[in-house]
């Protein structure tokens, strides 16, 4: 919001205060001023000149020759008719920055202007753009125009907190700066012009068919106006404000808004029909056209529609119509001040995409009890600079009186929370100063009345807060914080997930932190019929951003494709990503969210040398991957080839179910070419390999005891099986593990061997055994014993021949 300086000490004795020293107030109580500046720093650039000739160049242009002092002699082409010989006006110089942009020379029939002669427009001065400034007196030529009129005007820009709507006005600016400063508040002007003869209730008539959303209807008429443009006085603050002039009863609107926080709205009374005002609801598809004359289609539930008795002439709390716009022949007004439901208001703004200065204040919650304030203040202002008269008697429909909630206080129990030693006074004077009324039950206890412009105060700490607030943080005493608790560990999910950061930065992975929100585009993109889980337990979003916002993620593998497209447009061909984090499934009460780990791995691996040349990730990578991770958390991991249980999206010969303790917890393999190729993924990139598996309700060893290692030398032996092709290593590798009698420390597989040397259907399997004790040294026939036995456990058990 911005906020004229100047206008703040109508309302408040600032004079004794520099623009910075009320910025800086403002700040320190909670009105952060994010920038002060002068709007009228320019005008340093504007120079008074004085005009030594005038020629005619044709088409009403004329030439004219103006002594800029320090700036020498210059021509400026002028349309100006009144700019006389000897006179003196202000003159923008080459590259002066006026509000309507830089100024550049022009070259008009041959002839060139060196500057620009400017109106009070140009100058942010008044509405009046039709003539010249003339300048009076014997001005010094050359002198910057702010040094001659003594000009500046600082705005502050304030970034206004969402439930302080009546911060959003002068008047609500005002009272915090007042009562932080302890300083006298000045009301707004109360006092009204003389009555007209006439009756507004002869006039108009108004009703509310939804009290639910419409809180209060007020309205004023003024009759006999003149439309005119508004005094210099309302357009210096108006442009300070932000908001341009238009004529003087819409400017007037605007200007009680800004200086009450009320938004108001005048009508051509001679446009409403049937001389009344109804406030009802209309829901989607109706078409209405707003006062920019744009066609807009109703899109919300409900939208609070301001009508006559024959059409809609208002779209409640954003913007009039059109069709009861005041314009040059308007002589009768009717002027409204209402209190919408913000809720209401907002889901029409948000639908139909249009937010203005009234819906941005309706949004935030206004004071229903201020309603008849705002319209008679801008019925008082409407008369005087219109030459209208207010009739007699103001239109105010309110269904349900809203009054001021009441609380108790306590000033010790208020000095007791934030650790200060206030004087009760000075606690009563800054309630009183925000608009509580209170009234005192006790030694230093109150109940206090909550002022309904305030709807952010509603209980006794809101209170104390605005007491801290007001008056001063700094008187806070300064303390040293309480030690710490105890050192306690994480929760176990916490630990998890960081091991598993540590795990894969190892590996050269990149983290990668996505959305909970994708679009439910992505079944149909990886491939996924409609009966799969993740389309039937889909959880959608009630209120999305948007359609690619639209439903909460069943799986991380989405948000990591997404990011591998990413990388793969902007030429990054070797990716390789994890996530951790959560998964949303549809249940009964309430969504399930489940801790999930995915990753992927596509493009190429080595780093192109003669002895690590490059090539490809393959599906034994990602599974390496897996078994590392499941290593690094204790996990035994198994995996299974069964294509049931696998998703639909991956390319099931390259694939598996990841396993532990017999349970599925998960998923790796190759993507399928239909989805990479649905996904937009570049074949010449490579394949691509994901996995994703659960991790909230895993065996998590919390750390490895520490094993010496043995006084005693190992002994290796390698042997060859051959046993059935479809038997998973795995399974021989558990087999042999499974005897710590047999001393064996480790045992690994270093070679595959599948070839017309051995029968069909059949492979070789060559493994490394560690034999090894950690009391004695091992003999070569306690380890012959050991190799016997496994051999022939591997052939009770898988049929294996020891192959020679």
């Amino acid at each position: 919001m911005l906020a004229p300086v100047s206008w703040l000490g109508e309302f408040v004795d600032i004079n004794d205060l520099s623009p910075s020293a009320v910025a800086e107030t403002l700040t320190m109580i909670g009105l952060e001023v994010e920038d002060l500046r002068d709007r009228l720093a320019f005008l340093k650039e504007v120079v008074v000149c004085e005009v030594i000739s005038a020629s005619d160049r044709g088409e009403r242009l004329r030439s004219l020759e103006v002594n800029a002092g320090p700036h020498g002699k210059l021509t400026v082409l002028c349309a100006d008719p009144l700019v006389r010989v000897g006179g003196f006006y202000p003159l923008a110089l080459i590259g002066a920055e006026l509000s309507s942009g830089p100024v550049k020379e022009k070259v008009i029939g041959g002839e060139t202007s060196q500057g620009m002669l400017c109106s009070e427009n140009e100058l942010g001065l008044s509405a009046d753009l039709s003539k010249v400034m003339a300048l009076s007196g014997q001005p010094t030529i050359g002198q910057p125009l702010s040094a001659l009129l003594d000009l500046s005007d600082y705005v502050m820009e304030i970034s206004v907190t969402p439930n302080r709507a009546d911060a959003l006005s002068m008047f609500g600016l005002a009272r915090d700066l007042a009562t932080a400063l302890n300083r006298p508040l000045i009301e707004p002007v109360r006092s009204y012009p003389p009555l007209g003869e006439s009756s507004a209730f002869d006039q108009i008539g108004v009703d509310i068919e939804c009290p639910e959303h419409c809180w209060r209807y007020t309205g004023r008429v003024i009759n006999r106006v003149t439309i005119s443009d508004s005094p210099a006085w309302m357009v210096r603050r108006l442009l300070g404000a932000g908001l341009r002039a238009i004529n003087n009863l819409v400017d007037v609107t605007n200007y009680v808004m800004l200086e009450i926080g009320h938004p108001l709205h005048a009508f051509d009374l001679k446009k409403i029909a049937g001389q009344s005002i109804t406030v009802r609801v209309y829901g989607q598809g109706q078409k209405f056209v707003t006062l920019d004359g744009q066609e807009r289609t109703l899109k919300s539930e409900n939208n609070i529609m301001i009508c006559d008795a024959e059409r809609a002439v208002g779209l409640g709390g954003v913007m009039g119509g059109l069709n009861t716009e005041v314009d040059e022949s308007t002589v009768d007004v009717f002027l409204e001040a209402a209190c919408f439901n913000p809720t209401t208001i907002r889901k029409t703004s948000k639908s139909l995409g249009l937010s203005t200065d009234a819906s941005y204040r309706f949004e935030r919650g206004l004071d229903p009890n201020g309603c008849h304030l705002a319209v008679d203040r801008a019925a008082n202002l409407m008369a005087q600079i219109s030459g209208g008269q207010v009739a007699k008697g103001r239109l105010d429909v309110y269904p349900k009186l809203i009054r001021p909630k009441v609380v108790t206080f306590s000033a010790t129990r208020c000095n007791a929370l934030l650790g200060a030693s206030h004087a009760q006074e000075d606690i009563e004077r800054v309630l009183k100063g925000i608009g509580v009324e209170i009234t005192k039950e006790g030694p230093d206890s109150y109940q206090a009345a909550l002022p309904t412009w305030r709807p952010d105060l509603s209980r006794e700490v809101d209170l104390i807060e605005e007491v801290v607030r007001l008056l001063d943080f700094g008187n806070l005493p300064v303390t040293l914080p309480t030690p710490p608790a105890p050192a306690t560990l994480p929760p176990s999910a916490f630990q998890l997930r960081d091991r598993v950061r540590d795990v894969f930065l190892a590996i050269g992975f990149s983290e990668h932190v996505s959305f909970s929100f994708i679009s439910p585009e992505f079944a149909a993109v990886l491939n996924l019929p409609e009966n799969h889980p993740w389309r039937l337990n889909m959880v959608k979003v009630q209120n999305p951003l948007s359609e690619e916002y639209a439903v909460l993620r069943p799986s991380l593998l989405p948000g990591l494709l997404s990011a591998l497209r990413l990388n793969q447009y902007h030429g990054q061909r070797d990716v390789a990503l994890f996530e951790t984090g959560a998964i949303f499934l549809k249940s009964i009460p309430k969504p399930q969210e489940l801790q999930t780990l995915a990753g992927l791995m596509s493009g190429f691996k080595g780093s192109g040398n003669w002895c690590d040349p490059k090539k490809g990730v393959d599906f034994w990578d990602i599974k390496g991957v897996v078994e590392v991770v499941g290593e690094s958390l204790g996990l035994s991991m198994a995996f299974d080839r069964s294509k049931e249980a696998l998703p639909p999206f991956y390319d099931c010969s390259q694939a598996a179910n990841i396993l532990v303790d017999g349970q599925l917890i998960g998923h790796l393999g190759l993507l399928g070419r239909g989805a990479a190729k649905n996904l937009g993924l570049k074949e010449a990139h490579g394949q691509v390999y994901v996995f994703e598996f659960d991790i909230a309700n895993l065996p998590i060893e919390s750390q490895k005891p520490f094993r010496p290692w043995s006084n005693y030398p190992g002994v290796t032996r390698d042997m060859a099986v051959v046993i059935d092709r479809k038997i998973a290593a795995s399974e021989i590798l558990g087999a042999i593990a499974g005897h710590p009698e047999w001393k064996l420390q480790d045992v690994s597989v270093f070679d595959l061997y599948e070839g017309d040397k051995i029968p069909s259907g059949k492979k070789s399997l060559a493994l490394r055994l560690y034999f090894q004790d950690f009391n004695r040294t091992l003999t070569d026939e306690l380890v012959n014993g050991y190799f016997n036995q496994i051999v022939d456990t591997l052939a009770d058990q898988f049929n294996a021949e020891l192959r020679c």
